[in-house]
């Protein structure tokens, strides 16, 4: 640790008797920057995490919670930014971006979008105001990364020896993010069957379920609270966790642990009544056994529903990566939780079919002082956000919505607010609703009484995935939802994973639904 609660933290990745690598050679596309970083995170903690979907070839901690991880290809990147924003490292919630969107080091804090001149990027502030560009007094060579594809870099390695490349890597060698394995620091999984006898098949459990085998180190386990939550919602009611470290309550568990490991553990069981499910957290420690528990039910209930795991690999990438190294592929009649089918080990997770991997819609609601009520417009509305990993659901987005309304140059207006000052009353809503922290515009039709977000970085997709969530509140309140999704196949993939048309089946014939 370099003198100073501020100093940079850095970890050589392979071997520090390497040359510092020339950070101008590595281009700004290829670069993510990272914010909100726990202070005591290093970069291998850092690199840990990126890990789960790609190599890195280099990873870094820069001051003040910030870090920087490099790829091999601008697509990884690109792909990083969108899959990380959002995830957690060490209990902290961090932020990605595109490395020249990085604000600068002046007073205005964190934020996206583009300075009020266009040229440096800025956006909202967490405290003080916002920051546009270079912060006062601030020597531009000094910045935190350079604009125009990294000219404006300084040389870390002057006052940071540890940022290191990995060694032997060659941009040809490099893999693509969809033929990634597994990452090695997926949590160990074992798939347990009990008896008849077991008290919890005696509660109405089922025979079957997994059992998670705590490591420190491993993101996942650190991420189980909101991941779990975000199945069953409170936890404290629709869980319950029981220690059983001396064997006394469930013996024929750590009988079971026992056969499936070879060895004696310390173990809780968690259940969750509701869902008719149950799993294994095993642990020396009870904080270990409970978070171990809380990713091993999560594991079991998302099994049960590709949609919801698909959505939570787009969420959490380190429960992602633990769903590929359980031979999960988001297949539309979900997984059997039976040991030989979790012992299929697939090369990569596979939730790109239309029923497993759609735009990730969050239904909002603004005060009633909001501008929007104001105008007559409803408290409630969706917003869908825009990816380029996922463009085809928003390439009809505008013939959607022209065949809600008429005319929609006339009908409706759009308000872009990449900086969150307009309305910022939206952004809030997303924040509540658990969307990702990017910029939006907002579409609103008066005629229908309806209005819509779409978030994404550029303002043309964030144009195009906002009509894509107005055409969706305007079809529920004219009906024609159902209508609609025969018509466009992928709007009603979109609408049934927002739960607003049941999953649609396909026909035997090609073409329909």
């Amino acid at each position: 640790r370099l003198g100073g609660s501020s100093a940079a933290v850095y970890s050589v990745l392979h071997e520090a008797t390497m040359d510092p690598p020339d950070l101008n050679a590595i281009d700004a596309s290829q670069k993510v920057w990272v914010g909100d970083l726990p202070l005591e995170a290093t970069s291998d903690d850092l690199e840990a995490h990126f890990r789960q979907l790609g190599e890195p070839i280099a990873v870094a901690v820069l001051p003040k919670g910030r870090g920087c991880v490099a790829y091999a290809t601008a697509e990884e990147a690109e792909t990083a930014i969108a899959a990380y924003n959002g995830s957690e490292i060490g209990g902290a919630l961090i932020k990605t971006d595109v490395w020249t969107q990085k604000p600068a080091k002046g007073d205005g804090g964190k934020g996206k979008g583009k300075s009020k001149s266009g040229k440096q990027p800025g956006g909202k502030g967490k405290a003080g105001g916002k920051s546009y560009g270079k912060g006062p007094g601030q020597d531009p060579g000094q910045m935190w990364g350079g604009m125009m594809g990294g000219k404006g870099w300084f040389a870390p390695q002057a006052m940071y020896p540890g940022f290191a490349m990995n060694p032997g890597f060659t941009a040809q060698a490099a893999q693509k993010w969809s033929a990634s394995p597994a990452a090695t620091s997926s949590a160990d999984i074992h798939w347990l069957t009990i008896t008849e006898a077991s008290p919890l098949v005696q509660q109405g459990l089922p025979l079957e379920g997994p059992a998670a085998v705590y490591e420190k180190g491993v993101d996942v386990f650190s991420s189980s609270t909101h991941i779990l939550s975000d199945i069953v919602g409170d936890i404290s009611t629709e869980v319950t966790i029981t220690h059983d470290a001396d064997w006394e309550q469930f013996p024929d568990i750590g009988e079971a642990i026992k056969a499936a490991t070879g060895e004696e553990h310390c173990f809780a069981v968690a259940t969750c009544p509701g869902m008719s499910t149950w799993a294994i957290g095993v642990a020396n420690g009870w904080k270990g056994r409970e978070s171990a528990a809380r990713v091993a039910l999560a594991l079991a209930l998302a099994a049960q529903n590709p949609q919801i795991m698909a959505t939570l690999a787009s969420t959490y990438p380190e429960f992602g990566a633990l769903c590929r190294s359980q031979g999960f592929g988001g297949g539309a009649g979900g997984a059997q939780a039976n040991g030989k089918s979790k012992a299929v080990k697939q090369a990569a997770f596979a939730p790109a079919a239309a029923e497993a991997d759609v735009p990730p819609v969050h239904f909002l609601s603004v005060a009633g002082d909001s501008k929007l009520v104001l105008a007559g417009l409803p408290a409630d509305a969706p917003a869908i956000a825009h990816t380029k990993q996922l463009k085809e659901f928003f390439s009809n987005a505008h013939n959607i919505l022209s065949e809600l309304v008429e005319d929609v140059s006339a009908a409706v207006t759009f308000e872009d607010d990449p900086e969150w000052n307009v309305m910022p009353e939206v952004g809030a809503a997303l924040k509540e609703a658990g969307a990702e922290d990017n910029c939006y515009c907002i579409a609103a039709c008066e005629a229908h009484a309806c209005w819509g977000v779409g978030l994404a970085s550029g303002w043309k997709a964030r144009e195009s995935a906002a009509k894509l969530a107005l055409a969706m509140a305007v079809a529920q309140n004219t009906g024609r939802l159902e209508e609609l999704a025969q018509t466009y196949p992928e709007f009603g993939a979109v609408l049934a994973s927002a739960g607003l048309i049941e999953q649609p089946q396909k026909r035997r014939r090609k073409g329909g639904w």
